[in-house]
């Protein structure tokens, strides 16, 4: 998919969101590393430049604190589940938000790993738009206490290229190197439950998305392919993962290589390198 192609589903968005009176609350969900940073600070640009205002609040934030976790089967805590959230906080908050009043929103402290008492007041604009963002947004029971449907509008975000390959994994194979000091073994073993938990928590809900936008760009594989090609021949080869790290690097040892110079200073690619 060309970059621009991606920039214009976003002002298509924008476009249908600013004309619609009744919308609310635009949803934004995506797997890990599909782009969801990066699309709602441009569509929030967008719907301004369209003349309604823009706030954002993130799910993270509705995160529980360690002593009201919820424990799955294998008794480890859950961390990725819709019962990882205080939902009864969060469908306060679409409730309330959706009807144009003022809500409380509470802030995690990824630091200490626990919500802090500092809430803040989000009192809408009226006309204005609050952006919801977070692996849960499209799921219909962070909304379930009678918020209006055609106050929302949801948009799914994925990565796939032309030969149907997951672009995300070496997004995140580069990103963790880079900035989260992972090998690609660490990666692999994040990844696994990664997917496992998206194929729960946000592919069933897929089909309510108003828009699906594809955040894959024809150009990022020659970005990059160099460091991916480095991590995954670090592998050791007695990973189980090691038999798809051969075949990701025959996919991509032929391909040309493009500096990250090359990447526009707004891409969503920027997120990553």
């Amino acid at each position: 998919m060309k970059e621009e192609l991606y920039e214009q589903r976003l002002r298509d968005c924008a476009d249908e969101i600013c004309k619609n009176e009744k919308l609310k609350l635009v949803l934004i969900a995506g797997g890990s590393c599909a782009g969801k940073t990066t699309t709602t600070k441009k569509l929030a640009r967008l719907i301004e430049k369209g003349g309604r205002h823009v706030d954002s609040i993130s799910l993270d934030d509705y995160y529980r604190n360690p002593e009201n976790a919820i424990y799955l089967p294998n008794g480890k805590p859950d961390i990725e589940g819709l019962g990882s959230l205080r939902l009864d906080l969060l469908q306060e908050t679409m409730h309330l938000l959706s009807l144009g009043e003022p809500a409380p929103i509470p802030f995690y402290d990824f630091t200490c790993k626990r919500r802090t008492d500092a809430y803040r007041t989000l009192t809408p604009v009226p006309g204005g738009i609050t952006i919801v963002e977070g692996l849960h947004a499209l799921n219909p029971a962070i909304c379930a206490k009678g918020t209006a449907e055609e106050t929302l509008y949801r948009i799914y975000l994925y990565s796939e290229a032309e030969d149907g390959i997951d672009g995300r994994l070496l997004r995140r194979l580069v990103r963790d190197s880079r900035y989260r000091a992972a090998d690609a073994a660490q990666t692999f073993d994040q990844w696994d439950t990664v997917r496992s938990s998206e194929k729960e928590t946000i592919e069933p809900f897929v089909y309510l998305a108003d828009a699906k936008i594809n955040t894959f760009f024809d150009y990022e594989r020659s970005i990059l392919a160099d460091d991916a090609i480095e991590l995954l021949e670090k592998l050791p080869p007695e990973h189980p993962h090691t038999p798809q790290a051969k075949e990701l690097i025959e996919i991509l040892k032929p391909i040309p290589l493009l500096p990250d110079s090359a990447v526009p200073e707004d891409s969503l690619l920027r997120e990553f390198i």
